[in-house]
């Protein structure tokens, strides 16, 4: 059963929307959209022609600068953020699997890392509710510990980051087969590691980066339940 809600978090995940819906104003290269989601200055971007773009300046919820990559198109009114790189297990474990999945930080992240040990409840067969389940799931994307201050792991790194937390949030709510969230918890990472007791930092992960937590309480409705 543990697996089975891995694997439907991770089918979760898969339908959170990457796209970024706006006009592109060629005078500025400014792609405008009143919802910027994770977007980040230095990602990549594609449009639906497939050609590629990197963010070189970000103004939350009004506009994206874009630079083309090996191509002088300008972008559809559409373009589309990488893919969060999913990832589950233990701390021990997604350390050695995410380190080794891909040697480019660039294309493991954003990374959405659901924590194991999963919490589970189940119901018996008088119950609409097939299980409840409280989730720990990190929302992480690199960051420059040598540059930013905290106020810039928050800026440049933690919203983006709680974006796309939200956005994970909108995918559930519109799933009928889950109940409604009424609350959760997110709790931020300026950066994401432990403190030792002799001020040392380490991180939990072979990176340096920031983000969120979220703690949720997953339930899912029985298939023939008409709720």
């Amino acid at each position: 059963m543990i697996n089975e809600i891995t694997f439907e978090v991770n089918e979760l995940v898969d339908q959170i929307d990457t796209s970024i819906v706006g006009t592109y104003d060629s005078e500025t290269t400014q792609f405008v959209s009143c919802n910027t989601k994770w977007a980040r200055v230095g990602k990549n971007v594609t449009d639906a022609d497939e050609n590629k773009y990197t963010i070189t300046e970000i103004s939350t919820d009004e506009y994206v600068t874009l630079s083309p990559i090996g191509h002088s198109n300008e972008p559809t009114n559409v373009i589309y953020l990488s893919n969060p790189f999913w990832i589950t297990g233990t701390k021990l474990a997604t350390n050695s699997e995410w380190s080794k999945a891909e040697k480019n930080l660039m294309k493991k992240t954003p990374l959405i890392w659901l924590l194991e040990v999963i919490r589970l409840r189940r119901f018996g067969r008088d119950s609409v509710i097939e299980f409840e389940s409280d989730l720990r799931m990190f929302f992480l994307d690199e960051t420059n510990v040598a540059q930013y201050y905290t106020a810039d792991h928050r800026e440049n790194v933690v919203y983006p980051m709680e974006r796309l937390c939200d956005e994970f949030i909108k995918v559930v709510e519109a799933n009928r087969n889950y109940q409604t969230i009424e609350n959760y918890d997110i709790i931020t990472f300026s950066r994401f590691g432990i403190e030792r007791d002799n001020g040392m930092f380490q991180n939990v992960l072979d990176a340096n980066l920031s983000g969120v937590e979220l703690r949720i309480t997953l339930t899912k409705y029985k298939e023939n339940c008409k709720c």
